[in-house]
């Protein structure tokens, strides 16, 4: 079921990587860009950046080889997406121009987001041969 998943590493980190810069893009992009787009459902936001950290973590867990993925190193692996999510909500409290802030909300959702992405990939990964 879960074969089309083994892609050779290069691919996973192809696929990670652009993924990531579609992140940042998001991340940073000035939110006078998305008065346009508006407030289409309740925490829209908060949702969008589950959604950013979940699939960011599943990726790079999905991409990292399974010793990695596992045990002392898989928490490194979570605390440094974590940290990168604390550093994210700061860079963009450092460029009020773009129109963005620092909210605790967007970091505990990030944190969530981690989380949630890893286990489900580690849980996938354990169900195959990932």
């Amino acid at each position: 079921m879960w074969a089309w998943l083994n892609w050779p590493s290069p691919a996973r980190w192809a696929l990670t990587a652009a993924f990531w810069c579609i992140a940042n893009f998001l991340l940073f992009l000035p939110s006078q860009s998305f008065r346009d787009i508006g407030q289409v459902f309740p925490f829209q936001d908060k949702i969008v950046h589950l959604a950013i950290f979940g699939i960011l973590a599943a990726l790079i867990r999905w991409s990292i080889p399974s010793p990695w993925g596992r045990g002392w190193k898989g928490v490194v692996v979570v605390l440094v997406l974590i940290l990168y999510g604390i550093g994210t909500e700061c860079l963009q409290a450092l460029f009020p121009s773009l129109g963005r802030s620092f909210e605790w909300a967007d970091i505990l959702v990030n944190f969530i987001g981690v989380v949630a992405g890893t286990v489900l990939c580690g849980r996938v990964a354990s169900a195959t041969s990932l």
